[in-house]
């Protein structure tokens, strides 16, 4: 359960990280890549073995690591364009619902067990995630950017079912700190591509507010992946189950924290949402 909290809490801990650096005006762009070079050295640093590049090329799970570091980069691009074009509410609606993808990968690709208690769970699960962060006021959308966030919904739950199933292949007896130290490098790199694609100067990389704010990023990043699959491999719950209760977790308490730090007001259906979200958690943990 512990792995479980600490998936949550450091999830969540992104979304107070990128509230932070929306206050401070930090280049997000440039904070992602100190986040991923961050994250990258933790992996490196947690390491059992001594990483080498070798090592690296041998490792079954080295073809799997590259696609889900370039996509983890491509799928924040598009969260940024679809928060520009589509809105905030349905991209973070988009972003949010997507963990039912990975939830039904778990079922159906590794035939986990389904029962009318789980059923029931995951309905208050999607149920508690729409209300939480439901909204009064509607955002404008032309109708021509809705691919953005249809996009964002598979891009987002392809990459967390590509999460889990190098879990269970490949990651199941240990090594997810090789593994995500080589995901968060590709990413790196793939964001200082872009950089340089954008004419951006690297110097712009060592701003004290930039290496500050993708520091603290990057470590919260790390832990968000590093529990998500100590989770999957030590919580003895169904993968569809983990997926559900991070979310939901996730959800509730990064509506908490905009409520305590940011000031941010809920309505009676978000927190109907979060009171959906605490039975939820309750039926699918027994």
């Amino acid at each position: 359960m512990l792995h479980l909290l600490f998936a949550i809490l450091s999830s969540a801990g992104i979304f107070v990280c990128f509230k932070y650096l929306e206050r401070y005006k930090v280049d997000i762009l440039l904070a992602i890549i100190i986040n991923y070079i961050t994250a990258s050295v933790c992996g490196y640093l947690l390491s059992d073995s001594k990483i080498q590049i070798s090592s690296l090329l041998e490792q079954s799970w080295f073809s799997i690591s590259i696609i889900i570091g370039i996509a983890f980069i491509v799928v924040f691009f598009i969260i940024g364009r679809s928060t520009q074009k589509a809105g905030i509410s349905i991209t973070t609606l988009a972003s949010k619902m997507s963990f039912v993808l990975p939830m039904i990968f778990s079922i159906v690709f590794y035939q986990e067990p389904i029962s009318l208690q789980k059923i029931i769970g995951f309905i208050l699960a999607i149920s508690a995630v729409l209300l939480s962060i439901y909204k009064d006021q509607k955002d404008t959308m032309q109708r021509k950017y809705l691919w953005l966030p249809i996009l964002l919904f598979f891009g987002a739950g392809t990459v967390d079912s590509l999460v889990k199933y190098a879990q269970e292949e490949y990651l199941s007896s240990g090594g997810q700190e090789m593994f995500s130290t080589l995901l968060f490098a590709i990413a790196a790199i793939s964001g200082l591509i872009v950089l340089l694609i954008k004419k951006q100067k690297l110097r712009s990389l060592f701003q004290a507010k930039v290496l500050i704010g993708g520091t603290l990023l990057g470590l919260v990043n790390f832990g968000s992946l590093h529990f998500l699959i100590a989770s999957l491999n030590h919580s003895g719950f169904d993968s569809s189950i983990v997926f559900s209760i991070i979310n939901i977790g996730i959800v509730s308490i990064s509506v908490l924290i905009g409520i305590g730090v940011f000031r941010e007001r809920l309505n009676k259906i978000n927190l109907l949402g979060i009171v959906l979200a605490i039975i939820a958690i309750f039926i699918l943990t027994n």
